[in-house]
C-alpha cells in the first residue's frame, strides 16, 4: 500500500492474519508498505484495516488481489488509487476533498464519486452509462475502453431485455446493435448481426419476436463517448440466453405460405389495402421479423427480404388487419386462410399472380369484383357463387373446367394457356374482353347478345371454324390459328363426308360467305383429288369414288375468316381414310381425259393426250395462263402459293392449292 498522512500523525494497520497491529507515523510524504501475510499457506483472503489518521492519499498496489474496499471517515482524502484488481463497486462519495481517482481495470459496476473530483480514470470496468460519473468542464475523464456489463436478471423478462441504463449519456442517445454470440468475445462480427426487424425497441427496452437459437449480446455506442470499445471486447452487455414464448399476432386475418424458390436477395412484394382509412396492420413474416403499418383504401406495396431465405425454405406469413381488403401475393406456395373480422369477406380485389399452388379456393370472397391468379400452375379453382365478379384472370394454369354461369356481370375474362376443352359463355352478356387462347377448346358457346364485346382472342385452340363467333362490333378479334378439324364418325356415311356446317359463315363479314373446299392426298399432297373424277359434291357433302382406301384431307377457305386462309394458318381437316368404291378412276394421270397433270413441289406438269385448250385461273376467276396444246406436247408452270382452277375442254374443272 501507499499511504500519505500529515506529518506526525499516528495511524494503525491490521493485516488480518493474526499478527499484531502495526503503528505508523506520518512523514507528510506518501509512504509505501510491502507485506507478506503470515498465514498465506492456509488463508487466501484477508480483511485489512487502516485507521487512526487524517488520510490524504491512499493507493492499493496489487495485481487482481483486492476484491472489496470500503472508505470511511476520510473527509480530507485528496487522492485515491486501486487499479488492476477485482473490485465490483466503489463508494468514495463521503470524501468531500477528493480530486483524483484511479480505479481502472476492475469489475466495478457501481462507482460513486464526490463532486470535487477533477481527474478520474475508470476505464476497463463494467459500468452502465447511467452509472458513469458525471463529466464536468475541464475534468480529466478517462473512461475507455469499457468492458461489457453483466445484465441483472431483473432486466430480463422472457424475450424482453431492459437496457434503459444504456439509453443515453449527458443527453445524447445511444445506438444499439445485437449480435449472435460465437464464443469469440463481443467482437461485433458483421456476419452475426441480428436483423433489427426481428425485435422492437422502445426507449431502450427490446422485445424479440422469436427466441434466438443461441446466446446474443448487444453492442452500445454513444457519440459523446467515442472510445468505449476494445478491439475484441466491444462495450455493451455480456452474452445472454433468452427464454420465452415467441411473439404471436393477437388475431390472424390472413395467412399464406411462401414459395420454396423465394431465395436470398429476392424481394417479396406484398400488396395490401383496407376497406377504410387508418387501419392498423401487423405482419408476421415468419422469419422472426414483424412489421407494423397503417393501411388505407389505396393499395400499398410492402417489400421484404426474408432473413433466412434460401432455396427450399418456405415461410408462413400471417397478417393481422380486421379491415383487410386487397391482398396481392407473389411467390406463394399455398393460401391458408383469409378471414377478416368483417363478414362476409369484404375483399373487392384479390391478386395472387405467379404462384405455385395446385388448388385455390375463393368461395368466401363473395364481394370480390376482381380476381387475378395468373401463372399459378393450378389445376382446380373454386370461385365464389356471386354475380359481383367483373374481372377474372386465371392465365397460365392447368385448369380443365370452370363454371362461369354465376358471373352474369363479368366484363373481362382471361383463361388463356390452360387445358380447357370446352367453355360455356352463353350467360355472360356483359363481356367486353375475352381471352381463351392457347387452350384445347373444341367447343365454345357464346351469348346471342355480344353488343358490348370489344376484344376477343380464341386463337391457338381446336375450335371448328363454323363454331367461331362472329366479329360483330368487336374492334379486335384474334381467332387464328386453329388446330385441324377432326372428321368424326357421325359425319361419315359410307364414302360420303358431310362438311355442310362450314358453308355460309359470316365471321368477319356482315353477310354469309361461301367456302372453298380443296381435297388433297394425305400421303402425297402433289396428287390432286379432282372434283368430278375422284368425288362429287352436293350441299357441302362429298361422295368419293376411290378404287382402294385412300387417305385424304380437306383445306377450307372463306372470306368469312380470312386469317384461316393464309399459308401459315391454313384451316384444314385431319387426314382420314376413305373407303374404296368400285366406280370411277382414281387419279388424273390415268383417267380418259385429254390432259395428264402432275404436281412436283410448286411446279405443275401438263401433258396433252390429244389436242386441248388449257386455261389456268386464280380463285377470283382471273385468267393467269392459256395455251392450245397438241397431242403429246408437255409444259410446266411454276406457281406461287394460292388456290387455282384449271379448265380444259373435255374434262371437269380442277381446283387445287399450292402451299
Amino acid at each position: 500500500m501507499k499511504i500519505r498522512t500529515p506529518k506526525g500523525a499516528v495511524y494503525h494497520i491490521d493485516y488480518g492474519d493474526g499478527t499484531a497491529v502495526q503503528d505508523k507515523y506520518g512523514s507528510g510524504y506518501a509512504e509505501t508498505f510491502y507485506y507478506s501475510f503470515a498465514d498465506m499457506a492456509t488463508q487466501s483472503e484477508h480483511n485489512v484495516r487502516v485507521w487512526g489518521a487524517d488520510f490524504l492519499e491512499f493507493t492499493a498496489i496489487s495485481n487482481k488481489k483486492v476484491t472489496e474496499l470500503t472508505v470511511t471517515d476520510c473527509p480530507n482524502l485528496e487522492k485515491f488509487s486501486c487499479a488492476n484488481s477485482l473490485l465490483k463497486q466503489l463508494d468514495l462519495s463521503s470524501c468531500g476533498k477528493l480530486s483524483s481517482v484511479t480505479c481502472n481495470n476492475n469489475d466495478i459496476a457501481l462507482l460513486k464519486l464526490p463532486a470535487s473530483v477533477t481527474s478520474v480514470n475508470f476505464s476497463r470496468n463494467r459500468l452502465s452509462l447511467a452509472k458513469f460519473p458525471d463529466k464536468r468542464t475541464g475534468m480529466i475523464y478517462t473512461y475507455g475502453p469499457m468492458r461489457p456489463i453483466y445484465l441483472s436478471e431483473d432486466k430480463i423478462n422472457g424475450l424482453t431485455v431492459d437496457l434503459t441504463e444504456m439509453l443515453e449519456f449527458n443527453g445524447t442517445k445511444s445506438t444499439f446493435k445485437w449480435y449472435y454470440f460465437d464464443n469469440k468475445g463481443n467482437n461485433a462480427d458483421p456476419a452475426l448481426l441480428i436483423d433489427p426487424s426481428t425485435y422492437t425497441e422502445k426507449e431502450g427496452v427490446f422485445t424479440f419476436n422469436q427466441k434466438p437459437e443461441k446466446a446474443i449480446y448487444c453492442v452500445v455506442s454513444n457519440s459523446k463517448l467515442p472510445n468505449l470499445n476494445n478491439i475484441n471486447d466491444c462495450y455493451g452487455i455480456m452474452p445472454l440466453e433468452l427464454k420465452g414464448e415467441n411473439k404471436k399476432l393477437e388475431q390472424v386475418h390472413a395467412a399464406f405460405i411462401t414459395d420454396k424458390f423465394t431465395t436470398e436477395g429476392l424481394t417479396f412484394d406484398l400488396q395490401l389495402s383496407a376497406t377504410q382509412a387508418n387501419s392498423s396492420c401487423v405482419i408476421d413474416w415468419g422469419d422472426g421479423s414483424f412489421e407494423e403499418t397503417v393501411l388505407g383504401v389505396d393499395t400499398v406495396t410492402l417489400k421484404h427480404n426474408f432473413l433466412d431465405a434460401q432455396v427450399d425454405r418456405r415461410h408462413t406469413v400471417q397478417i393481422q388487419c380486421g379491415n383487410l381488403d386487397l391482398m396481392g401475393l407473389p411467390q406463394i406456395g399455398g393460401f391458408i386462410n383469409f378471414a377478416p373480422t368483417m363478414q362476409p369477406c369484404p375483399v373487392k380485389k384479390l391478386v395472387l399472380d405467379n404462384n405455385r399452388v395446385q388448388e385455390l379456393d375463393f368461395s368466401t370472397f363473395v364481394n370480390c369484383e376482381e380476381i387475378s391468379a395468373n401463372g399459378c400452375y393450378m389445376s382446380k379453382v373454386t370461385l365464389p357463387h356471386s354475380d359481383k365478379l367483373k374481372k377474372l384472370s386465371l392465365r397460365g394454369g392447368t385448369i380443365r373446367e370452370v363454371d362461369l354461369s354465376p358471373f352474369t356481370r363479368l366484363e373481362e375474362l382471361t383463361l388463356s394457356s390452360n387445358q380447357l376443352d370446352s367453355i360455356d359463355l352463353s350467360t355472360l352478356t356483359h363481356l367486353k374482353k375475352i381471352d381463351v387462347s392457347h387452350n384445347k377448346l373444341k367447343s365454345i358457346k357464346m351469348s346471342n347478345d355480344l353488343s358490348q364485346l370489344n376484344e376477343m382472342d380464341c386463337s391457338f385452340n381446336a375450335i371448328p371454324m363454323y363454331m367461331l363467333p362472329e366479329k360483330g362490333m368487336m374492334n379486335t378479334y384474334r381467332y387464328a390459328p386453329q388446330e385441324a378439324f377432326e372428321i368424326t364418325s357421325n359425319l361419315i356415311d359410307g364414302c360420303t363426308i358431310d362438311l355442310s356446317m362450314f358453308d355460309n359463315l359470316k365471321g368477319e363479314k356482315t353477310t354469309t360467305q361461301p367456302t372453298t373446299y380443296i381435297w388433297l392426298h394425305g400421303d402425297d399432297e402433289s396428287k390432286f383429288i379432282i372434283e368430278g373424277v375422284h368425288y362429287s359434291v352436293m350441299g357441302g357433302k362429298f361422295t368419293f369414288k376411290f378404287k382402294e382406301p385412300t387417305k385424304v384431307f380437306c383445306t377450307m377457305q372463306t372470306a368469312a375468316f380470312p386469317l384461316l386462309a393464309s399459308t401459315e394458318n391454313s384451316y384444314r381437316t385431319k387426314p382420314i381414310v376413305v373407303d374404296a368404291q368400285e366406280m370411277t378412276s382414281v387419279n388424273a394421270s390415268v383417267v380418259e381425259t385429254p390432259l395428264s397433270l402432275k404436281m412436283v413441289h410448286k411446279t405443275l406438269h401438263l401433258k396433252a393426250l390429244k389436242q386441248v385448250q388449257v386455261t389456268l385461273f386464280s380463285i377470283d376467276s382471273k385468267a393467269l395462263w392459256t395455251k392450245v396444246m397438241n397431242s403429246g406436247e408437255e409444259d410446266s408452270l411454276e406457281l406461287q402459293p394460292g388456290v387455282y382452277i384449271l379448265q380444259a375442254n373435255g374434262m371437269e374443272d380442277v381446283k387445287f392449292s399450292i402451299r
